[in-house]
């Protein structure tokens, strides 16, 4: 079974709207689509209320400090740049904490987007198809090995500096764990057992790197809030780990919808989740 003290670390509800969409014009898109997405979706939340695009996307408080947003927004993985009417395609929207219990909001926003603001490079239009709503729930795994696949780039700090390497799982594990300990101190009143917190850091310095095939992968972006283009590459590839592990899946597995690493609601930083031999 299990470990339940484990898993109540974090209480944080997951919920993730898997869409269904059908373009209704001729779209345009670049080749990595989440910009696209995440400033579409920004747009129309604050075209459809100011408020609800303050809480989603203006998540400074009064320490200076940002908040990560609650939510991270995934488009296509594909390397498809154009639709024709009629094609369809998807995106996911998982929402943290909170968050959940506004995804009729969020839901609005993507289908204000389509409907009346469009996508991409020529503006094209398209309509939801369906909605498939999900909520996290971990699984049990007692393996000893495991292989993380990276589908949309890894941007992990070590020393302030990017990591252009393979991560060592030590430094993987503390920015997944500092990632959910964030959402939940922003988004929840629960407070986490430190002591335990603790402990995992410094567990996971025993787990070994057996074998990785990662490789940086550059995209430049148009920002349009700060009128420059910007560089958010990071890394692509897989990587496998080893020992003893039961005590982080519960981790690896929120982490599969929460993503890890810098520019997350971007997309950024996705992964999944291979057990024991290839």
């Amino acid at each position: 079974m299990i470990n339940k003290k484990i898993l109540n670390i974090f209480a944080l509800d997951i919920l993730r709207l898997q869409f269904t969409l059908e373009a209704t014009d001729h779209i345009n898109l670049p080749n990595y689509k989440g910009s696209a997405f995440h400033g579409g979706f920004g747009h129309a939340l604050k075209t459809i209320s100011p408020t609800w695009f303050n809480y989603f996307f203006q998540t400074e408080i009064e320490t200076g400090n940002q908040k990560p947003k609650p939510f991270v927004l995934l488009p296509p993985l594909d390397n498809q740049q154009t639709y024709q009417p009629g094609e369809t395609f998807s995106c996911e929207l998982t929402l943290f904490a909170e968050a959940t219990q506004h995804y009729a909001i969020a839901q609005a926003g993507i289908e204000y987007l389509g409907r009346e603001m469009g996508l991409g490079y020529s503006r094209g239009k398209f309509k939801v198809k369906s909605i498939e709503k999900s909520t996290f729930t971990p699984t049990e795994n007692t393996t000893q090995k495991i292989t993380l696949y990276l589908l949309s780039r890894l941007r992990l700090k070590s020393n302030n500096q990017l990591q252009r390497q393979t991560p060592e799982f030590s430094l993987l594990i503390a920015r997944l764990l500092g990632r959910l300990k964030t959402l939940q101190q922003s988004y929840s009143d629960v407070a986490i057992d430190e002591q335990l917190y603790r402990q995992l850091l410094q567990q996971a310095q025993e787990i070994q790197t057996t074998q990785s095939n990662t490789h940086w992968d550059d995209w430049d972006r148009y920002s349009g809030s700060q009128h420059e283009w910007m560089k958010f590459g990071g890394l692509l590839g897989d990587i496998n780990y080893q020992g003893n592990l039961q005590a982080f899946i519960p981790y690896l597995q929120m982490g599969e919808w929460t993503h890890v690493g810098g520019k997350s609601s971007f997309g950024l930083g996705k992964y999944t989740i291979s057990y024991g031999e290839e």
